[in-house]
């Protein structure tokens, strides 16, 4: 239990992310055995289906709740381990407050993309902000030309792109939901930089990315509800 706190108190947003993730995941079998993961269920959950959010524009919170939303026990465990144990490192550079901001920006980014791209879409999980954060590591090097982070942020663009090639091979994947989340976490990089390399990255730079993540989001929203 002392070893728990201890992780807890280092990691609080990625402990707290986990906890929450497990949480609606267990819901969603006490509240529906075995159909959990039926459409009309996860709709109930709070899975973003496009033609909710058409009709009823004020249901907005529908592009954040799929975050937290799996459809299956393969889709849950790989998001939740993989929040642990990469989110962990990547808290570490960040700050957690940063990494909070950046963990469901970038997955709201990837589920208005998502949602832009396929209308119609029945949308759930971790994934899209999984992305946010690694696309968050890949811009760190690019923005300051630190060499260490430059290697780093190599690696995970690496990653992006690996996942990304998986994805074209498995259609009942939200491909556009990992491209968005991935494209938020790089606009974020910059207004969310870890305090250690702040002065590395210019107030326009981080205003200017900023702007481009609000501009483009809410466009993207708003040309899918009107059209």
């Amino acid at each position: 239990m002392n070893n728990f706190k201890k992780e807890f108190s280092r990691y609080p947003a990625t402990y707290s992310l986990a906890i929450i993730t497990l949480g609606v995941w267990l819901s969603q079998f006490l509240a529906n055995g075995v159909q959990a993961t039926e459409p009309m269920n996860l709709f109930h959950f709070g899975a973003l289906f496009g033609p909710d959010l058409i009709e009823h524009p004020t249901h907005l919170w529908r592009l954040v709740t799929p975050i937290f939303v799996h459809i299956g026990w393969e889709h849950f465990l790989l998001n939740f381990f993989s929040l642990i144990f990469i989110g962990r490192q990547i808290e570490d550079v960040f700050g957690s407050r940063r990494f909070l901001a950046i963990y469901l920006l970038s997955g709201i980014f990837g589920n208005i993309l998502a949602f832009f791209a396929q209308p119609y879409i029945l949308l759930a999980g971790a994934s899209t902000s999984l992305f946010g954060i690694f696309g968050a590591m890949a811009m760190l090097g690019y923005l300051t030309k630190n060499p260490s982070f430059q290697a780093v942020g190599k690696q995970f663009a690496i990653l992006i792109l690996a996942n990304l090639v998986i994805n074209l091979f498995q259609p009942a994947v939200g491909i556009f939901g990992h491209i968005g989340g991935a494209l938020g976490g790089v606009l974020l990089a910059a207004p969310f930089a870890p305090k250690i390399l702040q002065s590395k990255i210019s107030e326009i730079q981080k205003a200017t990315f900023f702007i481009i993540y609000l501009v483009s989001a809410m466009l993207m929203i708003v040309l899918t509800i009107m059209g």
